[in-house]
């Protein structure tokens, strides 16, 4: 049995190895990606030189796989799906920031028609939220309401800026216009709307903002039969607001202009200069000390009474994979899901968001065993 995880020495997709090779029954572990950075110690895994945009070379590296996991950046996720399809190939990513999630809903048919199972958005925020709301939704009779709130902290003992995730998608939450759903898909500007939020435990209380998100564009899709009327998603770390400001003043333009007769992005300068001062990624082997929780809050109706469900995931960095918690967090979902599909525990066809076709109890069992823990809190009227 043969899986594949491109983007699989980056920083979310190494933790979909590690998770795959603690199983015994997977036959290889293929892991393409542009340069090897990392030394997998498992002779199941093999490492490949990729590159996505090389549709040949890609479908080849794929071929023989029951899943492919995709964790490159999104901008991706159309390419890698046709070649899924061409290899005849299962298919998981970790989101596709709303927009591109909406064009890879448009490939259903064509899985379907291959008898494969794409799902889109199997990481954690894109994917262990939207199963959190799914667990949610099956408590209520009616959902009026479901709002997801996520935040972070970091307590690293060390004195730069780094991204435990992709810089890049950080940046076009920053940029692109936000979506929440209100009767409607309503697009307003990023950080237009925010709260101050108690998360409790490391987290604590922090100020968190309205961004684009992909869960808003299937939750409430996914739950319209149960008369959902608004859906929103915001986040925040003590952090966000420096970053934000970069962004404001220029520093997230992707357009080139000239400076001194010359072309730049500047968000590659940006880049390239943070980089240039060991300031955009963790140095290797610094032990990451991070924390993260996600809650999701759906108010509605259950048995004619008002009814308030709030689950919480917690997040925590890794020692014995010596990596952070927004790493392993996006990482792990994807490799369960795939296991999964691998094991038949996951049945079904098309392209599917996680509320879809993910089972949230066996689902949370598995993460449990990964040292992530859910949480339920239900409030309602007695009388």
């Amino acid at each position: 049995m043969k899986v594949s995880v491109l983007g699989g020495m980056g920083m979310t997709g190494r933790c979909a190895v590690y998770d795959l090779m603690d199983n015994p029954k997977i036959d290889e572990i293929l892991v393409g990606d542009i340069a090897k950075n990392v030394e997998f110690k498992d002779p199941r895994v093999k490492y490949v030189k990729v590159d996505v945009n090389n549709r040949d070379e890609l479908i080849r590296a794929i071929k023989g796989s029951e899943v492919v996991i995709n964790g490159v950046q999104y901008y991706h996720n159309l390419k890698v799906m046709q070649a899924a399809l061409e290899a005849k190939a299962n298919y998981i990513d970790f989101g596709g920031l709303y927009y591109v999630t909406l064009e890879q809903l448009k490939m259903d048919q064509q899985f379907k028609d291959a008898g494969l199972l794409a799902i889109i958005g199997m990481g954690a925020q894109p994917g262990i939220s939207n199963i959190m709301a799914s667990y949610a939704v099956s408590k209520l009779d009616r959902v009026d309401s479901i709002i997801i709130r996520d935040g972070w902290v970091d307590k690293t003992n060390y004195p730069k800026l780094f991204f435990t995730w992709s810089p890049s998608t950080l940046f076009d939450e920053f940029t692109l216009k936000a979506v929440h759903y209100d009767g409607d898909f309503v697009v307003s500007e990023p950080f237009s709307v925010s709260e101050e939020y108690d998360f409790g435990g490391e987290v604590g209380k922090l100020r968190i903002f309205r961004t684009v998100h992909s869960e808003i564009a299937t939750i409430p899709v996914s739950f319209s039969e149960k008369g959902i009327r608004y859906v929103e998603w915001r986040e925040g770390s003590a952090d966000i607001e420096k970053l934000k400001f970069l962004a404001d003043i220029g520093f997230g333009k992707t357009e080139k202009m000239k400076v001194d007769g010359m072309e730049i992005v500047p968000r590659d300068f940006l880049f390239q200069l943070l980089r240039s001062q060991g300031m955009l990624y963790p140095p290797e082997g610094l032990q990451i000390r991070d924390y993260e929780i996600t809650v999701v809050e759906a108010i509605g109706i259950d048995e004619g009474k008002y009814k308030d469900v709030k689950i919480s995931a917690y997040f925590k960095y890794d020692e014995r994979w010596r990596v952070s918690a927004s790493q392993k967090e996006v990482g792990v979902p994807g490799s369960i899901a795939a296991q999964m599909i691998i094991s038949g525990q996951l049945k079904g066809k098309g392209v599917k968001p996680p509320e879809q076709i993910v089972p949230p109890k066996l689902f949370f069992s598995e993460l449990g065993k990964r040292d992530i823990k859910i949480k339920v809190e239900e409030r309602y009227d007695l009388n």
